[in-house]
């Protein structure tokens, strides 16, 4: 085999090997794999009809229940739609 060709096959059983110890690992070491699970109602007001998302994290199972960058830039949109 080539040395370019070991090289790949070194690199390829590396990166292996991080994906199999980030699948292992604690969230507070390698961050949560949050993914979409729903939405919520927003909260900006009364009648407030705006939709956050909702994630939880597919290893720990931790929720964020609405409080996330989305959300946050929602309810801003919806205090500058309620003030215009």
């Amino acid at each position: 085999m080539s040395g370019l060709n070991q090289e790949l096959v070194d690199a390829e059983n590396r990166v292996d090997q991080l994906r199999r110890q980030i699948a292992a690992s604690a969230c507070r070491e390698v961050g949560c794999d949050m993914q979409s699970y729903g939405g919520a109602n927003a909260g900006c007001g009364d009648g407030c009809g705006c939709s956050v998302p909702v994630n939880v994290c597919t290893r720990c199972g931790d929720c964020d229940y609405g409080d996330n960058a989305h959300a946050t830039e929602t309810r801003q949109q919806c205090a500058a739609r309620q003030s215009a």
